[in-house]
């Protein structure tokens, strides 16, 4: 088992509330979202057959992209993106991975170092903690380990054999 750690949902939805809230003491309302999910595939392994040639392991790597938008009521608009991979344990509790703000934009220039700059309500987001232990299967590890123990078992009974 391979441990590392990762963000609880609940921490993430938090930061985001928070940033929502913080907004709003800004003068600037929530005025709604949205959230995509793309596709990203990734080579997982590769083999090599003289047979068949070069083969590729492929798996679905699902990136999501949440926008929060809002407004004062002047009219000026601001909005900020994060992505981040959605995740459940074996357990089915839920996490997010690689979570980072991926975008930030206002509509009034005179804004945006307060709203989106370095020191900005937003940048708390790529500071939220990594929370929760999670321990996934290693599978190469764990057929290494496999092989080598079947092959010592294998040398062990082929020496008793040839006694």
């Amino acid at each position: 088992m391979d441990t590392y750690y990762v963000t609880k949902k609940t921490t993430f939805d938090n930061a985001i509330n928070s940033v929502q809230s913080q907004m709003a003491n800004q003068g600037f309302n929530s005025t709604g979202s949205n959230t995509n999910t793309r596709n990203e595939t990734v080579v997982t392994g590769t083999s090599y057959s003289r047979y068949t040639g070069y083969g590729t392991a492929m798996a679905n790597n699902f990136i999501t992209q949440d926008t929060y938008r809002f407004a004062d009521t002047l009219g000026n608009t601001m909005n900020y993106s994060v992505t981040y991979s959605a995740k459940q344990t074996t357990d089915g509790i839920p996490y997010v991975e690689n979570l980072e703000l991926c975008g930030c934009e206002t509509s009034n220039p005179k804004d945006y170092e307060r709203l989106c700059g370095n020191e900005s309500v937003v940048k708390q987001i790529n500071a939220v903690p990594k929370d929760q232990k999670v321990e996934k299967l290693n599978v190469m590890k764990t057929t290494l380990a496999t092989t080598g123990i079947a092959l010592v078992f294998s040398i062990i009974i082929a020496s008793i054999a040839i006694r």
